[in-house]
């Protein structure tokens, strides 16, 4: 049986979509931890984690009256963590002297401890950060 080659251009283009569509996007706990993440005590104006729409993360390093910088990203949920793959090259010096830096670990993964729709609550190292996050 000889197929028609518009028809099999047809079938190809929507399987294509339909494998697009289905590996593209956002999971739902993605979505809802969309936002501008702060911890008070270090920072009120600045947020130190910014998770986008596009899978885009801003991470910031504050060291009031020393040393402010952030590193963008891309962030993912698996297994229960909070996974961002850093860019070094993004580095992006806000106050301070550069060569107080240091090393910018390529990848983090950070254990979500609970979440909701104000606070996010990371194991880092052993140690647990609540970020509060603001509606903008």
């Amino acid at each position: 049986m000889t197929q028609n080659p518009a028809c099999r251009t047809v079938a190809a283009g929507g399987v294509l979509c339909a494998l697009l569509a289905g590996c593209s996007g956002m999971s739902d706990q993605e979505k809802r931890m969309i936002g501008k993440y702060y911890i008070p005590a270090v920072s009120d104006t600045r947020p130190l984690i910014e998770l986008n729409n596009d899978n885009r993360a801003v991470i910031r390093a504050i060291r009031p009256g020393e040393l402010s910088f952030f590193v963008t990203g891309v962030w993912k949920v698996r297994d229960d963590s909070l996974i961002i793959e850093n860019d070094a090259s993004s580095i992006t010096i806000e106050d301070g002297d550069a060569a107080l830096i240091g090393d910018v670990a390529p990848r983090v993964a950070y254990p979500i401890l609970s979440y909701d729709e104000t606070v996010l609550s990371l194991d880092r190292g052993g140690i647990v950060y609540d970020y509060h996050r603001r509606p903008e």
